[in-house]
């Protein structure tokens, strides 16, 4: 990312959302959509040039072999050697994961009426790439082998019985979920801290994760079907300079409308903090399941959900 950023535009701006809600692929006019886009998400003059594919350094490795335990250990590739792969290899494993999660989302929101909804930041990528093959490493937390902190937070929330999939534990709970982006890109916190902090990243009065987010809730309104009436609770396990930066939007908007069901999306805790788990780091926002290592926790989100 340069020092100085270009100027992005609204219509330059929906070229992301083309990205992350259409399908395309990287070839004819879909190329130059995607090479704008992302140039726009790395901080990159929005233009049909591939310099987007600097954001992808750290979660492209090449394989040096395995640990003790079988699992496949990965290391950088060296610059030289980084700047000579090809960039399609790495935007079709996105492109390809991308349409596996739809799936999976898909058969999430199947049959279910949600009171409630876990909203994550992105997928995570991370892609094994070397002389014959390119493979995609990181876990949906809809794979059924997923381990991660972010599948274990809901599972032991919603105290679910050992070798219960997430699936199942979310419908069981009538609880719905969304990534605000949805496809698997590479983020920092130093990405974040740009979208966040940087006058370029506010587009027609907006910074750009609240274009994201507001993006991803109309599509789940589409897709999931959430209860109408009563009270509709969220659990947001979005990286603190993305949620801060909705936290700020909607202190200043007023309420998230949600299916003609307003939340207040800023409300505070109502329970007595005298009481709250010894150690338990606790925000000012109900709705924050954050921990301090910058990730989501069960006991923040019983506490979103109660």
């Amino acid at each position: 990312m340069k020092n100085k950023l270009p100027t992005y535009t609204l219509n330059q701006l929906y070229f992301l959302k083309e990205i992350f809600y259409s399908e395309l692929e990287y070839a004819g006019d879909g190329r130059r959509k995607i090479n704008i886009g992302l140039n726009l998400f790395y901080g990159y003059p929005p233009e049909d040039t591939e310099q987007w594919k600097l954001g992808f350094r750290d979660g492209v490795k090449k394989p040096i072999g395995k640990t003790k335990k079988g699992d496949l250990k990965l290391d950088v590739f060296p610059s030289k050697e980084f700047k000579a792969l090809s960039v399609q290899a790495i935007i079709d494993a996105a492109l390809v994961k991308a349409r596996e999660i739809k799936e999976k989302l898909m058969g999430l929101y199947q049959g279910s009426t949600f009171n409630k909804t876990v909203i994550y930041e992105a997928p995570p990528y991370l892609l094994s790439i070397d002389g014959t093959s390119a493979d995609f490493v990181a876990e949906f937390i809809l794979d059924d082998s997923c381990t991660s902190p972010y599948a274990k937070a809901i599972t032991s929330c919603f105290n679910a019985p050992d070798n219960t999939t997430l699936m199942d534990t979310l419908r069981a709970n009538r609880c719905g979920f969304f990534d605000v982006i949805p496809i698997p890109l590479p983020i920092n916190s130093d990405l974040r801290n740009l979208w966040a902090t940087d006058e370029h990243y506010l587009i027609d009065g907006k910074r750009i994760f609240v274009h994201f987010f507001e993006w991803a809730v109309e599509k789940y309104l589409h897709q999931a079907s959430v209860v109408t009436t009563g009270p509709h609770q969220l659990a947001i396990g979005i990286p603190l300079n993305n949620a801060i930066t909705l936290y700020e939007h909607y202190a200043a908007n007023g309420p998230l409308e949600f299916n003609g069901v307003h939340i207040d999306f800023n409300a505070p805790h109502s329970i007595p903090f005298s009481d709250k788990k010894v150690g338990l780091w606790i925000h000012a926002f109900k709705n924050c399941i954050i921990s301090s290592s910058n990730t989501p926790t069960a006991d923040l989100m019983k506490l979103a959900f109660c």
